[in-house]
């Protein structure tokens, strides 16, 4: 399983590489950013369109049919509509949200952007995010998005991903290590 997840990831990231490298041609990176940011919402809001992509029942020509009634509703750019067809006619529809997530990243590295996903027990503050970002961008030396997750079973405390490094400061992760200390004792 974890084999078909890496080939399909790969797959999702080259298509990603060629739309971008595509878009960087034709001065459309904007353009195709904001379509893939517009089909992500539409397939989050959607569960039954987010099943229809991932569905191998559906013929070609019943997925161009919809997915180009999303795009006309979009007013996508061509070149959004040309990987989609793409991915229909190679029957690897299934993978948009990966190649949306893969030319996310290809164009923050491309930007010198950087997305850092901060764990906390609360929601952040605007000010606190802003905060975090700049010391962030100091260590990094990179512009740094911070995107904040809410899980309260850290307790307190901040847990930090940095592409694949997980930076635990939370009080869970303290607790944890002063328990598996005592038990040594």
């Amino acid at each position: 399983m974890a084999h078909t997840s890496a080939t399909s990831a790969g797959a999702a990231g080259r298509y990603a590489k060629a739309l971008l490298e595509l878009a960087a041609e034709a001065g459309a990176i904007d353009a195709v950013e904001r379509d893939l940011r517009s089909l992500e919402a539409a397939l989050e809001e959607s569960e039954d369109l987010f099943r229809f992509i991932r569905s191998p029942l559906y013929k070609a020509a019943q997925q161009r049919a919809v997915l180009h009634a999303v795009l006309d509703g979009l007013k996508a750019h061509d070149l959004t509509r040309r990987i989609v067809d793409t991915l229909i006619a190679n029957r690897r529809l299934a993978l948009l949200p990966g190649v949306i997530t893969a030319y996310q990243r290809l164009l923050a590295e491309r930007r010198g952007e950087m997305e850092v996903v901060a764990i906390t027990a609360e929601p952040m503050s605007a000010a606190a995010q802003k905060r975090l970002a700049g010391m962030l961008k100091k260590a990094l030396d990179r512009k740094v998005d911070i995107v904040n997750t809410v899980d309260p079973d850290i307790i307190g405390g901040l847990v930090l991903r940095i592409g694949s490094r997980m930076i635990d400061a939370s009080v869970r992760h303290r607790l944890d290590t002063l328990k598996s200390a005592l038990k040594g004792v």
